[in-house]
């Protein structure tokens, strides 16, 4: 039987999310071979991905790394019955694969209208639980005020650190700087993707 093979090393989660919801679209019927290094954070993501797409995937060590066997999509299709006695039913669709997250344009400082200490606990509560797929998280307007809590830029530097990269909107910077330890970013290409609905605004 054949079996695709893909080999996701020194890549970063959402990276290989990615290229796994690619093969799975593309060969939805084959066997997957995931060979991957050592990262246990990678692995588990991996893991908890698959199973949201239905897909059995069993995980087997293999020195220092990892192989992860994904079976291939069920056949939906019913056999034929012989001699035919019924007409066949047309084959269920097959389920449609999750979409990977939007983006997300961070525009508050805090959630709601609570007090500033509660309101800005609960938003690092959502930062912290982002899911590893979304690619990239801009600051704008008042989330830029995160960048002057320690705790809040600790939150921001894990999600750089596991894939997701954190951006800052040149337009909302009081005072326009380049480096430091977020990219900035043009507004024309979020603004862009928030008209065409392909940008989550908190």
């Amino acid at each position: 039987m054949d079996i695709l093979t893909l080999e996701l090393f020194d890549v970063t989660v959402s990276e290989a999310l990615r290229e796994i919801q690619r093969a799975l679209e593309d060969h939805p019927a084959l066997p997957l071979r995931i060979l991957l290094g050592g990262d246990e954070m990678l692995r588990h993501n991996i893991q908890r991905f698959l199973e949201r797409q239905g897909r059995s995937a069993q995980p087997r060590p293999d020195g220092a790394r990892w192989r992860i066997e994904v079976g291939g999509a069920p056949d939906l299709r019913l056999p034929l019955a012989t001699p035919p006695v019924i007409p066949i039913p047309a084959p269920a669709p097959a389920p449609a694969a999750h979409a990977l997250p939007k983006p997300i344009l961070l525009t508050c400082s805090g959630l709601g209208r609570s007090p500033s200490a509660v309101g800005r606990r609960l938003l690092l509560g959502v930062l912290r639980e982002l899911d590893p797929a979304v690619p990239w998280l801009t600051l704008a307007l008042e989330g830029l005020e995160l960048l002057d809590d320690s705790q809040a830029l600790a939150v921001l530097e894990a999600l750089q650190a596991r894939g997701t990269q954190v951006r800052i909107s040149r337009e909302s910077q009081l005072f326009p700087t380049e480096g430091g330890p977020f990219e900035v970013m043009e507004d024309t290409h979020w603004q862009r993707l928030a008209g065409r609905g392909e940008l989550q605004i908190i």
